[in-house]
């Protein structure tokens, strides 16, 4: 009887690119579901709050709901660029797979190449399209609306006047050290059982 777990199946060229493109695919299919999650959390916690705020009582109502408000945010931000790091990762895979794999000639490759830079790239015209970076702007948005959070549950929590700029400061200062230390320790990947090929790519 053979066994598969010492003979395994050796996938060719093709089944390999295939394989790395439907993993990519999946990934990505994976975060719109997770991103409709906070989108919906964030919007009704948002509807909530806003309910109730012209109310003078409920007071930690309201500050229940901005705190959830902001550690939704703050998930959501780092599902951004958890999403960003892992995409990044599969398209490196997949650009090297038809370099040196398929050994694919240039304008024969489908992920590293691009067609018409310079068609339909212009930032001032309105109904023109431009080359932004759509991960980015996610990543950017979800920071934005965090810190907007950070800011009304500071408002909340004070109890003397500070300046708004030292709330803002205050507020990108938090979301900045808990996204280092909270991901970086309690919820990064698993990842250090793989190797890292190490491939050259640009920045």
């Amino acid at each position: 009887m053979t066994n598969l777990d010492t003979n395994p199946k050796k996938l060719t060229p093709k089944e390999r690119y295939e394989f790395l493109i439907n993993a990519r695919n999946f990934h990505y299919d994976n975060f719109n579901k997770w991103m409709t999650y906070f989108y919906v959390a964030i919007g009704a916690l948002f509807v909530g709050y806003y309910t109730i705020s012209s109310t003078e009582d409920l007071r930690n109502e309201k500050i229940i709901l901005i705190v959830l408000g902001y550690i939704t945010s703050l998930f959501w931000y780092w599902s951004s660029k958890g999403y960003y790091f892992w995409n990044i990762n599969f398209i490196t895979l997949v650009n090297d797979c038809e370099t040196n794999t398929l050994k694919l000639k240039k304008k024969k490759r489908v992920y590293s190449v691009f067609a018409n830079k310079k068609t339909q790239n212009n930032y001032i015209n309105p109904i023109s399209g431009a080359n932004i970076s759509t991960s980015k702007i996610a990543i950017l948005f979800s920071f934005i609306i965090t810190v907007v959070w950070g800011i009304l549950l500071l408002e909340k929590l004070k109890e003397i006047d500070i300046y708004i700029i030292w709330e803002i400061l205050v507020s990108l200062f938090i979301t900045l050290l808990l996204s280092y230390f909270i991901p970086k320790y309690l919820l990064k990947s698993k990842i250090d059982h793989f190797p890292d090929l190490e491939i050259e790519q640009n920045r």
